[in-house]
């Protein structure tokens, strides 16, 4: 396979100023099954050459073909979410807003059943404490949105688990996850110390890594029915970041190196791609598309 990464979105190059964020940019894989119980990673394309110089990360898929990603651009102060059409290779700028947004996600109550669904997100406000909210906007961006939980706070990351609930990284010392019934009101905080990587399984519970102590993290299982968490397995030192697929498949990166584990096939992580063959020697986020074909990856230079 040829090492060259083609650049899918083109628009204009940046200068790096000083004090910004940490340069990252992200990259969209194939993702192929084989018939060994394996996978293979091919056709890198590089999704970010218009902001190269910046900040681009949290990449999730919102269908097969479209993505919402978080941008600082140089010499800007704060965060944006674009929106990225893999089909056509549009590129939207869809906040620009003073205060920063972060973590971009389809809210599920309204995946497909109406014309204008709405892009939930974690929006720092520019008071004083910045403070952290779970925002909604239309997808349309009809209107400025609105907060979803206007009276918790600290809002880090999330993750939807069905209409009604959300579960929820709130900063804190230590941090904790927190899980929220939106039809009640009803807030149950799960756990402390944990990553701040969250992930839905099809039924509907959370995957989320629970760290121990400096070396032990733990992937756990929410059972959202219960509340109950139960070990998946360890994750490799230093990892806090995941994908899962339906299936039950879980991949991370660590340094240069594409892993996966399932439970039910697997008995530790198995490598299944080294990427530095494309300069790629520091990925730590990781999203895939619902059809499991796709992968996006978040390397830092």
């Amino acid at each position: 396979m040829s090492t060259n990464i083609t650049l899918l979105f083109i628009f204009f190059s940046c200068t790096l100023l000083a004090q910004a964020p940490p340069n990252t940019n992200i990259y969209l894989f194939d993702l192929i099954a084989a018939d060994t119980n394996d996978y293979q990673l091919a056709q890198p394309k590089f999704l970010t050459n218009f902001n190269a110089s910046g900040y681009n990360n949290q990449p999730v898929f919102i269908n097969n073909d479209e993505m919402m990603l978080t941008v600082q651009v140089p010499g800007e102060s704060q965060t944006d979410l674009y929106h990225l059409n893999l089909a056509d290779r549009v590129k939207t700028r869809f906040t620009g807003t003073y205060e920063g947004e972060y973590s971009a996600d389809l809210m599920p109550a309204l995946r497909g059943k109406i014309p204008n669904p709405q892009i939930s997100c974690v929006r720092v406000a520019t008071d004083e404490n910045k403070t952290q909210y779970l925002w909604q906007y239309p997808f349309d961006r009809s209107s400025q949105g609105s907060a979803i939980l206007e009276d918790l706070t600290g809002v880090g990351y999330y993750a939807w688990s069905s209409i009604s609930k959300v579960v929820l990284f709130i900063v804190g010392e230590p941090h904790t996850l927190v899980a929220v019934d939106l039809k009640t009101n009803d807030q149950v905080t799960i756990t402390s110390n944990i990553g701040r990587c969250l992930r839905k399984f099809p039924n509907g519970d959370i995957a989320f890594v629970h760290m121990i102590d400096e070396k032990t993290w733990l992937l756990k299982r929410l059972n959202m029915s219960t509340y109950q968490p139960e070990l998946v397995t360890a994750m490799l030192e230093g990892v806090e970041d995941f994908a899962l697929l339906k299936d039950g498949t879980f991949l991370m990166a660590q340094g240069s190196k594409i892993y996966k584990f399932n439970r039910s096939k697997d008995i530790s992580w198995k490598e299944i791609a080294d990427l530095s063959r494309y300069g790629l020697r520091d990925i730590s986020r990781m999203a895939v598309n619902a059809a499991g074909d796709k992968v996006a990856l978040v390397n830092e230079r």
